[in-house]
């Protein structure tokens, strides 16, 4: 073989090997990094933190001020007027003999008041009485006197029994004045015997206490050691359990039931997310509620904060440690994994494919985040550049976005 054909034949072989090492460069991204991509599409993204709370509510403890049997007439949770009869409490043993009689002596009364006793003998007396005056009447036109005067007379017998009837002295009115008297007389008796207990506010009943009610109050909420009441011993009482009353025992309490608070330890790394004012979303167990943050306040490395709740939750009046979810904030824009995130020349950005499936750099804003996702602002933002506020082009709706951009550089063709 000629040298000048062994030359031609290695000159083939090197361009060979250049086309082959063009290829690979090519093709070596694509067999061994991930090419993996996602549709940048609007949502939502809710940042969320696990917190051990307390319920502090607006409470008031009602106390026996008498021994003796209760009898309740409000339930747990039930929601009552100012002035609702709750319990009371039968200082004696109140016979029930007494009890039947005055149910007797009021029915008798109330019939009495709300029946026509004598109106068929009434409405006859009416009549005649009529008709006497109008002979009276046409007897003094004709200057008869003598009828006059024997008119005069039988008017007086039928008005006397008329009185007898119906009037103040009649057998009607003396029947009611000693119904009433004997019923007075024994109302008296049985309040003598019952001390009634009654609700001074409107709100829900609870016949739940756990001797937490002097700590966690209104006036001292921002006070209180959460570490003291952790190592505190306590124990939900039923009260309602209680048959008999004894002087200075709690028999129940009435809860404001459109107003209550969470207060919840919150740890220094997250408390930048809490503002006082910003409303919040607040899971317990199975209820969701709506609220905001009333108070933030520095404890020591951890932070106290102060949940109000407007709303109503199931049971809330008798919980008072629970685990809570706080969605704190609710972020609102285009979302993306947060794998996609690139740092290139200082900037934070994405790799977004364009119509050639070439990967362009676009930096982005980041509006929130959590441990899976980002939250970014679409089509441009404003930053401020050497003094100079720049309109900055970024990720729009439905753009295709690289995941794990890091392992892929700008320009190189992803399919």
């Amino acid at each position: 073989m000629s040298r000048k054909r062994k030359k031609n034949n290695k000159l083939k072989y090197f361009i060979f090997a250049i086309i082959i090492c063009y290829i690979i460069l090519k093709i070596w991204p694509l067999v061994f990094y991930s090419n993996d991509t996602v549709v940048a599409q609007y949502g939502n993204l809710q940042v969320i933190d696990q917190v051990d709370g307390y319920i502090l509510r607006d409470e008031k403890i009602l106390k026996a001020n008498y021994e003796g049997e209760i009898k309740y007439f409000a339930e747990d949770g039930q929601k009552v007027e100012n002035g609702y009869k709750v319990l009371e409490i039968q200082k004696d043993k109140v016979e029930d003999e007494t009890r039947k009689k005055l149910e007797i002596i009021n029915q008798r009364i109330n019939n009495l008041e709300n029946k026509k006793f004598f109106k068929t003998d009434i409405d006859k007396l009416n009549k005649e009485i009529n008709n006497i005056i109008e002979e009276i009447q046409e007897s003094s036109k004709n200057n008869n006197v003598e009828k006059i005067v024997d008119l005069k007379k039988e008017l007086k017998i039928k008005l006397d029994k008329k009185n007898i009837i119906a009037g103040d002295k009649s057998f009607y009115n003396k029947n009611i004045d000693m119904l009433k008297k004997e019923q007075e007389e024994l109302k008296i008796k049985i309040d003598n015997d019952i001390q009634v207990m009654k609700s001074p506010v409107s709100g829900l009943i609870s016949y739940y206490i756990d001797g937490l009610e002097d700590i966690f109050t209104l006036n001292n909420m921002a006070t209180i050691d959460l570490e003291k009441v952790k190592e505190a011993n306590y124990d939900v009482t039923n009260l309602r359990e209680s048959k008999n009353a004894i002087i200075n025992q709690p028999l129940y309490k009435v809860v404001n039931n459109t107003t209550w608070y969470l207060v919840a330890e919150v740890d220094n790394n997250k408390i930048d997310k809490y503002k006082e004012g910003r409303r919040i979303k607040i899971k317990i167990s199975d209820s969701q509620v709506e609220g905001k943050i009333y108070r933030i306040i520095k404890n020591e490395d951890k932070f106290i904060v102060i949940f109000k709740i407007n709303q109503y939750m199931e049971n809330f009046h008798k919980i008072r440690q629970t685990k809570a979810e706080i969605s704190v904030i609710d972020y609102e824009g285009l979302k993306i994994p947060k794998d996609s995130l690139i740092k290139k020349d200082g900037l934070v950005g994405v790799y977004v494919l364009d119509v050639n499936r070439y990967a362009v750099f676009k930096e982005i804003s980041i509006v929130g985040y959590d441990d899976e996702f980002v939250i970014i602002k679409s089509n441009f933002f404003y930053k401020k550049v050497n003094e100079e506020i720049k309109t900055i082009k970024t990720v729009k709706l439905y753009d295709e976005v690289v995941r794990n951009g890091d392992r892929i550089r700008e320009g190189q063709i992803i399919y």
